[in-house]
Formats: C-alpha cells, sequence, structure tokens
C-alpha cells in the first residue's frame, strides 16, 4: 500500500491538483467543482486519474501524495491536534494514508466498525469535512509530515 507515489507513478496534472488542493481545505466535491467552473462528475473522473498517476487509491491518499511531493505547499505545523492522539490513533496514521478501513482495522486490532467509528471521533474532534480534509489537518497538526506515518514510520 503505497502512501506516497512509487517509482512507475508520475505526478498527478496541474488541474488535478487544484482540485485537490480544494478538498484539501475541505470543500465538498460540489463546492469544489463549482469553485472551479467544473462539473461534479469532472471532478470525480480527475480524481480517479489522479489517484491512478500517483499510484494511490484513495482521494486522502492523494492529498498526501501532494504534500509529500510538494505539488501542493505543505501547511506548517501550527497547534497541537484537538484532544491530543492516542496510540491508536498514531498506529492508524500509519495505514490511513492508503489503507482501507478494513486493513487499517486489521493492523490496529480493531473490529471494522469500531476502526470506521474512531476515524469518524477523529474527523468529528478535529473539525474535518472528509478523510483528504483529515490528512490536511494531520500536516497542520504536524501528526504527518513527509514520512508516511508518524515517527518516520513509513509504509511499504
Amino acid at each position: 500500500m503505497p502512501a506516497r507515489p512509487g517509482p512507475a507513478a508520475s505526478h498527478p496534472t496541474p488541474a488535478q491538483v487544484k482540485i485537490v488542493g480544494k478538498l484539501a481545505q475541505g470543500l465538498s466535491t460540489s463546492k469544489a467543482a463549482a469553485e472551479l467552473g467544473l462539473s461534479e462528475g469532472t471532478v470525480a473522473n480527475q480524481m480517479s486519474h489522479g489517484n491512478r498517476r500517483a499510484g494511490v487509491r484513495h482521494r486522502h491518499a492523494l492529498v498526501h501524495a501532494c504534500y509529500v511531493t510538494e505539488q501542493l505547499p505543505r501547511p506548517e505545523p501550527t497547534a497541537s491536534p484537538p484532544g491530543g492522539i492516542d496510540d491508536t490513533e498514531t498506529k492508524l496514521w500509519s495505514l490511513a494514508l492508503d489503507g482501507t478501513y478494513a486493513e487499517i482495522a486489521q493492523h490496529c486490532g480493531l473490529p471494522h466498525d469500531a476502526m470506521k467509528k474512531r476515524i469518524r471521533a477523529l474527523r468529528a474532534r478535529w473539525g474535518a469535512e472528509h478523510d483528504p480534509h483529515l490528512i490536511a489537518l494531520g500536516w497542520m497538526f504536524g501528526v504527518l509530515d513527509g514520512s508516511y506515518g508518524t515517527g518516520g514510520d513509513q509504509v511499504a
């Protein structure tokens, strides 16, 4: 599960990066489309193509990949995460960058439904609109950086 582009991956196009930037700000697909003068279908297609180009499976992983490759300006860590971050949440970041909820749950030793609840609770606590926004906030709170997860852990 690569969390950033592998050697065979290429960078998303500038148009795709513009869309990723809107999602990283917390805009919904429809709001991003409206701001960029695109249809929602075009946004969805561009994100799908951007994922393939970057070698990732999810929009939130594409946000992270764009920060890692510096196609999006990296947020400067400005504050501690609201409510801190516990050991399970720290583990969560090591796979959340491109894992499915089922993969993350298995890695953290939690049932699938419990992991979904943990991620929803984390989004609520941090004020994230969706998972791509959660990744951007992870960078802003200094939980994520150019390595794949916290503490320099890399996901291979």
